[in-house]
């Protein structure tokens, strides 16, 4: 093979890898930043414990506070007050109103331990495919599942359909917990 065009290919193979790379977090706002974490139970789970989740949203008829839920313990809830501040600044919840916090299980390709992650509570597909908002159900077994398409998506594998239809996998944001401080940031870049 000519050596111009093994360059050629090498070049498209690494472009490539690095357009892979970069649609793993989404592009839709998202932002979140609370401290400390250690006051809300259901939160510090997620953030200090291998395979628990928990759902961050602010439903309708809520009051005034964002509501912290896991499917572990369903009737423990914590809440956070939604002051006019938080409102503007501090939390914008992804593309449905919702995020998902949590350490998976398995550590991610080329990670030594597992981290947090986030995922939009917003189901991918019907989002993209039919501009629907639609909040998914937590598991315990750490997994989403989606009421509206029935797809259910893998927590703990980087959010991947893991059952239903394929498709596209959760939108994902970029999240620092930092222990020394409690304090976990929730961006989309």
């Amino acid at each position: 093979m000519p050596k111009n065009v093994l360059v050629a290919l090498m070049v498209t193979g690494i472009l490539s890898a690095c357009e892979k790379a970069e649609d793993l977090y989404s592009s839709y706002y998202a932002y979140f930043r609370y401290t400390p974490v250690s006051a809300k139970p259901n939160l510090y789970r997620a953030c200090t414990s291998l395979g628990e989740f928990c759902a961050i949203t602010y439903p309708p008829g809520s009051g005034q506070n964002y509501v912290i839920k896991s499917p572990t313990t369903p009737s423990a809830v914590d809440y956070i007050p939604r002051t006019a501040l938080l409102g503007y600044r501090d939390f914008i919840l992804g593309v449905g109103g919702g995020l998902v916090l949590g350490m998976p299980m398995i550590p991610e390709m080329l990670e030594q331990e597992s981290n947090v992650v986030c995922y939009d509570l917003c189901c991918s597909n019907c989002y993209q495919d039919y501009h629907i908002q639609k909040h998914m159900n937590l598991r315990p077994e750490g997994q989403a599942t989606c009421i509206s398409c029935g797809r259910t998506y893998d927590l703990n594998n980087m959010g991947v359909v893991s059952a239903g239809e394929a498709g596209r996998s959760l939108f994902r944001y970029y999240v620092h917990y930092h222990m020394a401080t409690q304090t976990i940031t929730v961006s989309n870049n």
